[in-house]
């Protein structure tokens, strides 16, 4: 076994994206693809957030060999503004909201300014987070702002309905207590798709905490895995499940 960190396409410090570049959610498909070892026999996979939309559509096209999906708060806004009419309270309101004319999240003009970077940051961390920032910090994310930017914008265009998201493999869908109202809609409404999967729901925690308490979120993807183990092999299961 060997573990693989993909890097999307703009992360990389020779692979920046400047603001104007074009950029297509295939191209961070295919430049994941082309990070997996052509020996691969069997991958697990492991993200959070634009990652997890990633990480379904990879499964969904059925040409790697997936066998099975942790994922934390897949960012499914596509998905969730085709049901948006039926939202209802706090939730529909933030959805609409999100997506007015002249909401920064649909302006592609402002995409990776300060003002995008401060809305963005603040939606996930808070109001204040992007002030709070010392500037050592808000430059890399500079940087990397208009590719940020674009995937925010794919991800709330791609029209996909969320039963198109059914996987075959064994499936943890995880969600923080305190995230957003959204992220946790679509973290549920994924569940009730696959039937199968498996739906935590990590107390005290929001979008971010698999940056800011990883250690806490651990615990999840470990007995993820544990549960893949047994499957695979009845004989690796904990003694109380053998039982």
């Amino acid at each position: 076994m060997r573990s693989l960190a993909v890097v999307n396409r703009g992360y990389a410090p020779d692979d920046l994206m400047p603001a104007g570049t074009p950029f297509s959610m295939d191209m961070d498909l295919a430049h994941i693809r082309q990070q997996i070892p052509s020996d691969a026999r069997g991958l697990h996979l492991v993200a959070h957030s634009y990652g997890g939309l990633l990480a379904l559509l990879l499964t969904l096209d059925k040409d790697l060999p997936i066998k099975s999906l942790w994922l934390y708060e897949p960012v499914m806004f596509g998905s969730l503004r085709l049901v948006q009419d039926e939202l209802e309270g706090e939730l529909g309101a933030e959805m609409r909201g999100m997506y007015q004319p002249d909401s920064v999240f649909t302006k592609a003009e402002q995409g990776g300014t300060d003002e995008w970077l401060e809305a963005f940051i603040n939606y996930w961390n808070g109001p204040g987070a992007w002030s709070f920032m010392p500037d050592k910090v808000k430059a890399p994310m500079r940087a990397v702002g208009w590719k940020m930017s674009q995937e925010v914008s794919l991800i709330g265009a791609l029209p996909r309905r969320f039963e198109e998201f059914r996987v075959e493999q064994p499936l943890t869908l995880v969600h923080g207590e305190h995230t957003r109202l959204p992220a946790r809609e679509m973290t549920h409404r994924l569940a009730r798709v696959n039937e199968h999967a498996l739906l935590e729901s990590m107390p005290g925690l929001g979008h971010m905490s698999v940056v800011t308490d990883a250690d806490r979120v651990a615990p999840s993807l470990q007995a993820h895995w544990q549960r893949i183990m047994a499957e695979a092999d009845p004989a690796q299961a904990p003694l109380a499940r053998r039982a």
